[in-house]
């Protein structure tokens, strides 16, 4: 493990320890008044999908294996938006809460987008609510909330306790014509929707007005918790693997759902979200908006700006590899992104690619073998000279006892490309738990440069909330924006 005294470390540990507040606030603000509430929480992650599209485009079509080679029912979205409907977003928080507040994206839209109403509850059955748990959300204080064409917006907060391991609904009425909508496409499992011109329905806790159905989450991208500054959160980056390719629906078996449950049973509170997108490659291979952005393009949004985030695991490349981008290539952008969460104070775990010699998979030859070796041979070497503050080595965990170069057909589905549960589990397995602590590289809890903010102002404390702030330039100033709240600016579009 590489341990690197970075000078953005440094001013982060100093404004955790609140040693340049005073400075920063009577330098920038005289007078402001801060509350030890807003110094002492912050938003962390705890769940998330990265966005993309604009619906339908996905990675799945006729060629995948049925429910996955129809997304969403036909007829529930007339010319692919939605009008005066609802959609009821399933998701499983890595970790339970008692104060949580939503995210909710447009970045892939060409006009605002109007969301009507928004509830949130602990799902009991398909698309049913404990009625008890219903809960409103709202937007500065109001029910209605309007995210402009390439922004995300943040609610205010909402008090719901939960447990880890619980699923909650998040229901969105959007009066439409909403025009292009954005999603992601495969959440591998069931989410609902209604019919066109049905009305609003995130009232309702019977789910029986969510007749259709989709593998999708719409506009829905994070779920963070008010917790201490302190806490951590570990961004799992990469493509279907990570994105939890075939799990057994409603299952929650990705393997970062199964690294989260590792993390709780180890006694580390620390969230996991989900970055992850099928097909998804590190350079531009410009073949297909279904594989979202490149993880060149879309880091800084689906990274640096996760709330609270304190390390990230970057598994991607084998994609690349496929479409024939050179090993040199790959292994700079991976530099690229390593350097880029270093320059923001996040520790860097690098996963290795998994073996492909001898499946079944179109395309895969020896010279791309070969480059997958040199990759992983390179990616090793980053560990070893301090590029990268630890490996996660899934090529050996994942490879056949017979030949390390081939997959162990146990823990894969017949493509013998993704892994089964069994798979997942080993991948989960194969992380050290100590590599995804914050003092790993002297990272803290505090929000790195760059990142939406994690702290909550006076207004959001009180139910205020407003759009996801975005930050940047110099570390002094950032903080002074994380300190004031910031949540005024919107994020847009990468």
């Amino acid at each position: 493990m590489h341990t690197t005294d970075r000078p953005l470390a440094v001013w982060q540990r100093l404004l955790t320890a609140g040693i340049l507040t005073s400075f920063l606030v009577t330098a920038a603000v005289p007078g402001a008044v801060y509350g030890t509430e807003s110094e002492a929480d912050a938003w962390h992650g705890i769940w998330g999908a990265s966005m993309y599209g604009p619906y339908p485009a996905g990675p799945l079509d006729g060629t995948a294996p049925p429910p996955l080679n129809s997304t969403t029912t036909p007829g529930a979205l007339v010319d692919d938006e939605a009008s005066d409907q609802s959609f009821r977003m399933v998701v499983a928080p890595t970790l339970g809460a008692e104060t949580i507040r939503l995210r909710f994206s447009n970045v892939e839209g060409d006009r605002p987008l109007v969301l009507g109403a928004v509830t949130i509850g602990i799902e009991v059955a398909d698309a049913a609510i404990d009625p008890t748990s219903l809960t409103a959300v709202t937007f500065d204080g109001e029910p209605t909330a309007t995210i402009p064409a390439g922004e995300e917006r943040a609610s205010d907060a909402v008090s719901l306790t939960f447990d880890a391991g619980q699923r909650l609904a998040v229901s969105i009425y959007t009066p439409g014509p909403t025009g292009p909508l954005t999603w992601h496409a495969v959440s591998f499992d069931t989410q609902h929707l209604t019919r066109p011109g049905t009305g609003d329905a995130t009232d309702d806790v019977s789910g029986l007005p969510y007749t259709d159905s989709t593998l999708g989450w719409f506009l829905l991208t994070g779920v963070d918790r008010l917790v201490p500054a302190t806490d951590a959160v570990v961004v799992t980056f990469g493509d279907s693997i990570t994105d939890g390719a075939y799990q057994v629906p409603t299952s929650d078996t990705r393997y970062p759902d199964l690294l989260a449950t590792r993390l709780r049973a180890a006694g580390f509170a620390i969230g996991v979200v989900n970055s992850g997108i099928n097909g998804n490659t590190v350079t531009d291979i410009g073949d297909s908006p279904g594989r979202g952005s490149p993880a060149l393009q879309r880091f800084d949004r689906d990274v640096l700006d996760i709330p609270g985030v304190t390390t990230v695991l970057i598994f991607e490349g084998t994609n690349d590899l496929w479409a024939g981008v050179p090993a040199v290539d790959l292994i700079g952008g991976l530099r690229s992104l390593v350097q880029r969460a270093a320059d923001a104070g996040i520790c860097v775990v690098l996963g290795t690619i998994t073996p492909r010699s001898n499946t079944p998979a179109a395309g895969w030859d020896a010279t791309k073998e070969a480059e997958r070796r040199v990759v992983n041979d390179a990616i090793r070497t980053m560990i070893e000279d301090g590029t990268a503050a630890a490996l996660a080595d899934f090529d050996a965990a994942l490879a056949s006892p017979t030949d390390p170069f081939a997959p162990n057909p146990a823990l894969y589905f017949p493509d013998l490309l993704h892994p089964n549960s069994a798979g997942f589990q080993v991948m989960a397995d194969a992380i050290d738990l100590g590599d995804l602590q914050p003092e790993a590289c002297t990272t803290t809890g505090a929000p790195p440069a760059g990142t939406a903010s994690n702290e909550p102002d006076s207004g959001e404390q009180e139910g205020g909330g407003g759009a996801l702030a975005a930050t940047g330039g110099s570390t002094a100033v950032t903080s002074l924006l994380l300190l004031l709240g910031g949540a005024t600016l919107s994020r847009r579009r990468h």
